[in-house]
């Protein structure tokens, strides 16, 4: 053989190597020729040898890291459906399919990867990665999701939604609402509900997830509304002369209707007699929702004429009285319009007022050029806006009225009637109090006073400032707490005063 034939049969080796290893890389593959590689996956799995044309194989990845090469998807699926029947009685009508955090990437190789599909099978099983289709309600701000839901029926979701919102606002309003009906302003006096808006977005979409993250009943979404992912819950049991008002006083001021819906295997009516030892749920709200409630408040109120004219009459003994214009309070109509969040009173302020009575002014003559510092026993309300929140005997041992200012927490406190302060003192249950002799055995007291402007022995008018309203001592929120004393005895303020005016 000469040196020509030999040089052919070494370019025509070269060239066969070149076709056998050179031309997957043109394709952009490797050709393996060790049948003894591993992948790298959390399931162990060969690589047995290499195939002359593409293989397609689905690579299934969890949470980023691969969980293992799939041979044959439909195998997969097979075993998912078969699985279902496990799930079918508490699951109907849906399927069964890989989680949220599963998902898979198509290769084409030329490796031939050891067949692991029933391994991979069991591993989903085994680690509750198969998930129900199910609904997902995603909760949101302008800031984006803060939080996702799973529930088995959406209507038990709407059931439960309605039930929460019944917290806040009535039945027949919030039906009102939902076919988009007008509603009127109150015509009689009392609060009205008129508007309600939630301020997150709810959206409804669909995902596959682990049967443990479901609600499947109305209950365990309607405890999710109330307070979010918050576990903890405050029980009251009750004692002898407990009401639904006094025990809700206590606990963040809920209504009686409020703690009702928190307690439905307990209570059955706002108007129920709790027998002692009753185990209350008294949890107040802790919503990952925001429910804004707009109420229209129409109230008649008193209109306290300008105190009294005195004037002198010097034919008269000195120290005697004689009335020649009688005071008449006036009367008005006022309608408010006040903001709720989450069954939490935030703003009020008066949107007409309609004059019905116009007020009197008293004129006296007296004896003496002295000012009188004796009342005139026509008492107005120790705060503005005033609203009883607990009244005589609310709860057992409560021996008076506490009112609150309703659109200013922390307002001033006015003298009911003029007289001359007797005590400006503390008390470890009432805090700051004062008590004004009003003369004739007639006195008034007022606790829980945040500052005191009055010193014992100083003569005040009605109407005048004496502190401001606060919850020193023991208060569960700011008000003041107002009693009469009648001949040293303590006497409840409502049977001096029109307390159902301000309920």
């Amino acid at each position: 053989m000469n040196k020509k034939n030999i040089l052919i049969l070494i370019i025509c080796f070269l060239l066969s190597l070149i076709i056998a290893l050179g031309v997957p890389l043109v394709f952009g593959e490797s050709k393996t020729i060790s049948v003894e590689a591993k992948t790298d996956s959390l399931i162990e799995q060969k690589v047995t040898g290499y195939s002359d044309h593409k293989i397609t194989y689905s690579k299934l990845y969890y949470n980023g890291t691969l969980l293992g090469t799939i041979t044959d998807l439909d195998r997969i699926y097979e075993g998912i459906e078969e699985e279902y029947r496990n799930y079918e009685d508490r699951f109907p009508d849906t399927v069964l399919g890989l989680s949220e955090d599963l998902y898979i990437v198509q290769e084409d190789t030329f490796n031939v990867v050891e067949n692991k599909d029933e391994e991979i099978l069991r591993y989903l099983i085994s680690n509750n990665l198969l998930g129900v289709k199910t609904n997902a309600i995603e909760f949101s701000t302008a800031s984006g999701i803060y939080d996702i839901i799973y529930v088995n029926n959406l209507d038990d979701f709407y059931t439960a939604r309605d039930q929460f919102l019944l917290n806040f606002i009535s039945e027949d309003v919030l039906d009102s609402l939902r076919n988009n009906e007008e509603i009127s302003e109150p015509s009689d006096f009392g609060t009205k509900d008129m508007n309600l808006s939630i301020e997150e977005t709810m959206t409804f979409t669909e995902a596959f997830v682990s049967p443990s993250e479901i609600f499947t009943s109305r209950n365990e979404i309607y405890n999710y509304l109330c307070y979010g992912r918050n576990s903890e819950r405050q029980y009251y049991e009750t004692v002898e002369g407990d009401t639904l008002a006094g025990v809700g006083y206590r606990f963040q001021n809920m209504s009686p209707r409020q703690l009702m819906m928190l307690n439905p295997d307990i209570i059955y009516s706002e108007d129920q007699v709790l027998g002692v030892g009753t185990m209350l749920n008294v949890t107040y709200f802790s919503s990952p929702i925001t429910v804004v409630v707009t109420k229209n408040r129409l109230a008649q109120e008193t209109i306290n004429p300008e105190n009294p004219v005195y004037r002198t009459d010097p034919n008269l003994p000195t120290g005697s009285l004689v009335i020649e214009v009688k005071e008449e309070n006036g009367l008005k109509n006022v309608l408010y319009e006040e903001t709720w969040v989450n069954g939490v009173l935030q703003t009020g302020s008066a949107k007409s007022s309609v004059v019905v009575k116009e007020p009197v002014q008293g004129v006296i003559v007296v004896g003496t050029m002295k000012v009188p510092n004796v009342g005139s026993g026509n008492y107005i309300w120790p705060v503005d806006n005033p609203h009883i929140t607990c009244g005589w005997g609310c709860y057992y041992g409560h021996t008076g009225t506490d009112i609150v200012n309703r659109y200013n927490k922390y307002g001033p406190i006015y003298a009911i009637d003029t007289g001359i302060v007797e005590t400006a003192s503390y008390h470890y249950i009432n805090g700051n109090y004062i008590v004004i002799d009003h003369g004739g055995g007639i006195k008034t007291y007022y606790g829980h006073c945040s500052a005191m402007y009055v010193v014992p022995g100083q003569t005040v008018q009605r109407g005048e400032v004496i502190g401001q309203i606060g919850k020193t001592g023991v208060a569960t929120g700011p008000h003041v707490h107002l009693h009469f004393i009648i001949d040293g005895v303590i006497t409840n303020a409502c049977n001096f005063m029109n307390c159902a005016s301000i309920q």
